[in-house]
């Protein structure tokens, strides 16, 4: 059995930033140390675990699946340390600075907008800047700091960044008011003859998380448009007779303009999380945004 007392506090830190970073250099750099000092330090840890922990290619160092089994309780634990030595507090009436979140039109509107007038009035002095959802390199965007919380989905995230669930999204069938569809249930047949209209964030695809359940059925729709915004897409379908499955939370928004109608054909839901770089992990200002977007997704579709 590993003596206990071989894991001192700097051991453990240095193994939290180097999962982070996945480079000793960058860690010596993060810790104020030579790269010597971390590398004889990842010996020790190699020897504490009884494993390598680590795996060096070309692009940097791999953690092994004990490593990575580590990182969980290994943030936990210096969450506690560092709540012990350095409490913080935060006081957001007083807090003068500028945060910066990327969402996609959606999630905008049905999170950070109600968000964002909340804690305007908590936080006077807070400035907010808004983007639109950074799809493919949203880990390097927050590497540079250039964002500072994501409001997204599981696939967009990475083992650098952390996350806090927000809630869990369905999708609903949507039609014009006066479609043939009508509200009743509908078969898949009744679904199929329709023409339809999906979002597809980035390169146009005419494929979506409908047609995947629909290919498990050797089924297969016409989509006929395809844009890249929620609100582009509530507007076709409200001046169109295309068809279009909208996350539930949006069609609660648009339910004067819109009917919506079971459709009798599984589609898989999706997570919505908040997501931040590990370095901020502690940094009471994220942690009080993240709150927020928290209460205000627990209200559910009120």
């Amino acid at each position: 059995m590993n003596d206990i007392r071989k894991a001192d506090i700097s051991l453990l830190l240095t193994l939290s930033v180097l999962l982070e970073e996945g480079s000793v250099s960058r860690t010596a750099i993060r810790l104020n140390l030579t790269q010597p000092t971390v590398s004889n330090m990842l010996a020790r840890l190699r020897n504490l675990f009884d494993d390598p922990l680590f795996t060096r290619t070309k692009h940097g160092l791999i953690p092994t699946s004990r490593a990575l089994a580590l990182e969980p309780e290994l943030r936990k634990i210096l969450s506690s340390v560092e709540a012990l030595v350095a409490p913080q507090t935060f006081d957001p009436a007083s807090c003068d600075a500028t945060v910066t979140i990327s969402s996609n039109d959606y999630m905008q509107f049905v999170v950070l907008a109600p968000a964002l007038i909340a804690m305007s009035k908590m936080a006077p002095n807070l400035s907010f800047a808004v983007r639109q959802a950074e799809i493919e390199d949203l880990p390097e965007l927050m590497d540079r700091g250039e964002i500072d919380i994501a409001v997204t989905t599981p696939e967009f995230s990475d083992v650098r960044l952390r996350d806090e669930h927000l809630y869990f999204e369905d999708y609903v069938l949507v039609s014009r008011i006066g479609h043939p569809m009508g509200k009743s249930p509908i078969s898949i047949e009744q679904f199929l003859a329709f023409e339809h209209a999906i979002v597809s964030p980035t390169a146009g695809s005419f494929h979506g998380p409908t047609d995947d359940s629909l290919d498990e059925m050797g089924l297969k729709r016409r989509v006929v448009i395809s844009v890249s915004s929620f609100f582009t897409l509530t507007e076709v379908v409200e001046h169109s007779d295309t068809l279009a499955l909208i996350p539930r939370r949006l069609y609660d928004k648009f339910s004067n303009r819109l009917v919506m109608a079971e459709a009798l054909i599984p589609v898989k839901g999706f997570e919505v999380m908040a997501v931040w770089h590990n370095r901020n992990h502690s940094d009471p200002l994220r942690k009080w945004v993240v709150d927020q977007l928290v209460a205000v997704s627990q209200k559910g579709r009120a």
